[in-house]
């Protein structure tokens, strides 16, 4: 597993780096005289380079050179991609539902990784890869929809034109194309078979304060304003590579380890929540901070970390690290396997 995250971080700057030199670079006659122009696209849009001259003609053999070079590199890593991915299906490593981590990949190409972040069930796969362990019970990780939440803090003027214009539904349809945008709840898409994708961003304050709730046109997804989802944003993200059903690795951008846990147990207690959604809320509150406790010393449940918490949340702080410290006298705590080889 930790060979294929370093693969697929040097793949990806390898591939940044090739992105570097999209486009081209010749002679173009202006006038009787050549110049050098380089283009950035399909379009042919760029700019000169100067006249013709010797120097100019070194840049250009540097350019194909180099161009060359890192393209050949970043198709010899897709390919280490393609072998490493048939070892992590035989070693069981690949874990996360074959969609959810075709989302992920398709949101950090499109510059979405900082500012759409994965929240509720399928962030525990980020939690259990940071730890190096594997949650044994499939019911806690059964889910049939992801949830995305959309930083409206950040300015998307800064996303390519291409993902604003197709949005996050354009994203969606390149994973798979029956996903549609529902009428009546546009927050909201959805699969042939069922999968749903939901777009939410926390309630602005006040409430009729503009932000962005939007990546796209006006057909794409319109993010849903819910209460205190700001505690997810004001804390530290966490980037974490994981693999895919199909062996294949992709970045998963998702909430502090300990907000996520600390705001489930507090949804759990709140009198307008859903009581069949309660008891996997608590479970899952309980099951994140044990992995912190056990798996991730580097991260502590401190009240002066969590300040950005309101007080009532940060009290449940105690009985979140009472609880994790069950089972502290056992090689593992309940509910976690080592790797095979282990």
């Amino acid at each position: 597993m930790v060979d294929t995250q370093q693969l697929f971080e040097a793949w990806a700057e390898s591939l940044d780096r090739a992105r570097s030199f999209r486009g081209g670079m010749h002679w173009k006659s202006v006038a009787g005289k050549q110049y050098l122009f380089r283009t950035r696209d399909r379009r042919g849009n760029g700019k000169s380079l100067g006249p013709r001259s010797p120097e100019a003609e070194r840049t250009l053999e540097r350019f194909k050179q180099n161009k060359a070079e890192v393209e050949e590199r970043e198709k010899s890593l897709r390919r280490r991609l393609a072998e490493q991915a048939r070892y992590c299906k035989a070693a069981r490593v690949a874990r996360v539902p074959r969609l959810s981590a075709a989302l992920g990949r398709e949101l950090w190409r499109a510059g979405l990784e900082d500012a759409v972040l994965i929240v509720g069930t399928n962030a525990l796969y980020a939690y259990e890869a940071a730890c190096g362990v594997q949650i044994l019970s499939a019911g806690r990780l059964e889910t049939q929809d992801i949830d995305l939440l959309l930083d409206s803090r950040r300015s998307l003027e800064l996303i390519m034109n291409a993902t604003r214009s197709e949005g996050l539904i354009g994203i969606l349809r390149k994973i798979d194309k029956s996903f549609t945008v529902m009428e009546k709840q546009n927050f909201r898409a959805v699969n042939d078979r069922g999968f749903m994708v939901d777009l939410i961003r926390p309630m602005p304050k006040p409430p009729w304060k503009k932000q962005p709730d939007i990546v796209g046109n006006q057909a794409d997804l319109r993010a849903a304003d819910i209460e205190h989802l700001d505690w997810y944003l004001s804390a530290p993200k966490l980037r974490q590579i994981i693999i895919g059903e199909d062996g294949f690795p992709a970045p998963f951008t998702v909430p502090d380890p300990r907000v996520f846990a600390l705001h489930k147990l507090w949804l759990s207690r709140q009198l307008g929540r859903d009581p069949l959604k309660k008891p996997k809320d608590r479970e899952q509150a309980f099951l994140v901070a044990e992995l912190v406790s056990h798996y991730l010393p580097q991260i502590k449940f401190s009240k002066t970390e969590l300040r950005m918490l309101p007080r009532a949340v940060a009290r449940l702080t105690d009985e979140l690290i009472d609880r994790a410290e069950v089972g502290t006298k056992s090689e593992l705590p309940s509910g976690f396997e080592p790797p095979d080889d282990l």
